[in-house]
């Protein structure tokens, strides 16, 4: 949830910034062009037009990254594993839950989780198995089964110990 809340304060960041920009920029330009200063003039324009256009595309990604933020915050906090449960939970409509599951899986905001379906799955390992392996006693000729984890066995018949060296 770190990665998510991080990228909401720098898209806040850049759109209060931006909007400042965009107020500054307007008395630089008019400094600028009456004063005959160039330099003044270009960077009033430039912080006029990434104010205005750039600023509120930051501050709607900021209300963008919120809502997935929620939606993150129900999985991890409120256990709500599908769409439904979620949509109801945070008050999204069902659609943009499955986006937002989707962004937050491609991205790392839900880490350990896939998404089947319309549900929320918890990612479990398969423990590999250890398999027994057995080998011919040299004693009495019958089959001792080794320990996978220890690697030794014991003749069921003679009571030879077997040790198997490890490769």
């Amino acid at each position: 949830m770190e990665k998510v809340t991080k990228k909401i304060r720098v898209f806040l960041g850049v759109g209060i910034a931006l909007a400042l920009a965009f107020v500054a920029g307007i008395p630089m330009t008019v400094l600028g062009a009456t004063n005959g200063i160039t330099a003044l003039l270009a960077i009033g324009i430039i912080f006029i037009v990434a104010g205005f256009y750039v600023s509120p595309i930051m501050l709607v990604q900021v209300s963008e990254k919120r809502k997935l933020k929620r939606v993150v915050q129900a999985v991890e906090e409120q256990n709500l594993y599908t769409v439904r449960e979620i949509a109801a939970g945070v008050g999204i409509r069902e659609k943009a839950v499955r986006g937002y599951l989707t962004e937050s899986l491609q991205k790392g905001y839900l880490i350990g989780y896939k998404l089947e379906g319309d549900d929320v799955v918890l990612i479990t390992a398969q423990k590999q198995t250890l398999s027994a392996s057995s080998i011919k006693c040299p004693s009495c000729g019958a089959q001792v089964r080794l320990d996978p984890l220890t690697g030794e066995g014991e003749c069921g018949y003679c009571g030879w110990i077997a040790k198997q060296t490890r490769k």
